[in-house]
């Protein structure tokens, strides 16, 4: 599924209006119509007598028009507030609100803090409310008179049907310019936003629907969307089923290079992660002195143990040995409680210098990296990098403020610049190709802010590559899978204190499901009208 940012769906609309022919008042009557179907859904039949829709002086209060005139015409009383005064309305807006006036529809200016009254006594009356405030073309700062009423909206308790997205959430980027209508169900059009699935919009959009309003597929096409969601059915087309044949040497042998003195359980989790993700073989070459735990704690992987320096990490002449033992794997997987260490940079060294196969670097990998960027010029194999945004804003040498305020654009530029597939970490992940492809994933919920989540990561990425799904496919199924095996534990009543083991039970299952075509899509995935 195709996510368009506000400039392409600007162009896309001109196109659909300017070139196709198709009149922009018929796409706004299709806006209107379809918020009204997704307000339907969200009250499930209960009774409404009363509604209030705040609007703009622009098309998206022009589609907040078309909304009042429908649910006008079931009888409902619904008073439209237009914020900033009706004058320089023009266009399809000003037509719709026109067609008002005839059902009795009292249409009243907000112009100033004064007007607020009006509103305030509406919201306390109504059943609720329909925003179409800000359209996804919204860049600056929500302050003022609109402010106030965003927050008048919010403070009423009232459900919220947001036109598009919820005024005040940058559509492109996820960002709250200041504050933000906090809506129980979005209805956008033609294709959904990066915003609907970038923390924090996702939290303020809701039940999402995507509204077919008429625009052809031509006009999409040709403004070369290069983002789009991760989907169930997307990640059941790569999964293919464990073939009657299959053995332990036709499922890939995984090298994992991780662990250090205190830092045993990373190993343990990747191991056990990349076992329970379908690698025939995994084995990993970890310090000495944490053998007997590794071996003790994860029954199905193989060891390498090897000399260990003082501080409990590999010793820094274990480049040699890194080198041997990456020989005739399928793929490899380093960093997970390496430590930042000499010997720790021999062995990521060695991996860099010595891995054609598909590679993925975590954790302490990517701070060495930052360390020593040069080494990320001399990586040979197809990888895969999956940061947290600290690790990335140490990578690029920016700041978290910087990373997080446009996370697709910052994964991408360095995917490109790099020739890695970079998995930008957080609530809404984002998985970056060299060529510029996005994928933004709308599984997972908070239970995965706990450590040891990400070596789990790096695991199930490990075993996929290993089985010989490219790095672009695997990196994109991991993620997905991975955040749906947590929001099966949230299914099953799990609020808080998750342990990272518990979600390698259920990978086998998310595996399966995927392979039978019987994940079902989520509700975070957006539900199509």
């Amino acid at each position: 599924m195709q996510l368009t940012t506000a400039k392409q769906m600007q162009e896309i609309d001109h196109r659909t209006i300017q070139e196709i022919g198709i009149p922009g008042r018929v796409l706004m009557e299709s806006a209107g119509r379809g918020c009204v179907s997704a307000l339907d859904r969200l009250m499930a039949g209960k009774p409404l007598t009363q509604g209030v829709v705040v609007a703009g002086r622009g098309n998206n209060g022009g589609d907040g028009f078309v909304v009042a005139r429908y649910l006008a015409e079931r009888g409902m009383e619904v008073p439209v507030f237009v914020v900033g005064g009706v004058d320089g309305i023009q266009g399809e807006a000003l037509e719709n609100l026109e067609l008002l006036e005839p059902l009795n529809v009292a249409v009243m200016a907000v112009a100033e803090a004064g007007d607020l009254t009006a509103l305030h006594r509406a919201l306390s009356h109504s059943s609720l409310v329909v925003d179409a405030l800000f359209g996804t073309g919204l860049q600056r700062e929500v302050t003022g008179l609109y402010a106030e009423v965003i927050q008048a909206v919010n403070a009423s308790g009232r459900p919220v049907v947001s036109v598009d997205i919820p005024s005040g959430v940058c559509a492109d980027t996820g960002r709250v310019l200041g504050c933000a209508v906090k809506a129980a169900a979005t209805a956008t059009f033609c294709r959904p936003k990066p915003g609907h699935f970038l923390s924090p919009g996702r939290e303020y959009a809701g039940e999402l629907s995507i509204v077919d309003i008429g625009i052809p597929e031509r006009a999409v096409d040709q403004a070369n969307v290069e983002t789009r969601l991760i989907s169930s059915e997307s990640v059941s087309q790569r999964v293919v089923p464990l073939s009657p044949h299959a053995h332990k040497g036709t499922r890939g042998h995984l090298a994992l290079v991780a662990g250090s003195l205190g830092k045993s359980g990373a190993a343990v989790l990747a191991s056990a992660a990349a076992v329970a993700g379908g690698a025939g073989l995994v084995t990993t070459a970890l310090p000495s002195c944490i053998n007997a735990v590794f071996e003790t704690r994860c029954l199905e992987a193989m060891s390498l143990p090897l000399p260990h320096d003082s501080d409990g990490s590999f010793h820094p002449g274990c480049g040699q040995a890194i080198a041997d033992f990456l020989d005739g794997r399928d793929a490899v997987a380093i960093g997970p409680g390496l430590t930042t260490s000499p010997g720790a940079l021999a062995a990521l060294t060695a991996a860099i210098d010595f891995c054609l196969v598909p590679m993925v670097l975590d954790a302490d990998a990517l701070n060495l990296l930052a360390k020593k960027p040069e080494l990320i010029r001399e990586i040979k194999a197809d990888a895969v990098i999956t940061p947290h945004p600290k690790e990335l804003a140490r990578l690029m040498g920016l700041s978290v403020p910087e990373i997080q305020a446009d996370r697709i654009h910052a994964a991408r530029s360095f995917a490109t610049q790099t020739g890695l597939h970079v998995v930008l970490k957080g609530a809404g992940t984002v998985v970056a190709h060299p060529d510029g492809r996005c994928a933004v994933n709308p599984t997972g919920n908070a239970l995965l802010a706990t450590g040891g989540t990400g070596d789990v990561l790096t695991g199930f990425i490990g075993a996929l590559l290993a089985q010989g799904i490219p790095c672009k496919e695997a990196s994109e199924i991991a993620v997905y899978l991975h955040g749906e095996a947590a929001n099966r534990l949230m299914d099953q009543g799990l609020e808080t204190g998750m342990a990272a083991s518990r979600l390698i039970d259920l990978l086998p299952g998310v595996l399966s499901d995927a392979a039978r075509s019987t994940l079902g899509p989520r509700a975070a995935e957006a539900w199509v009208l």
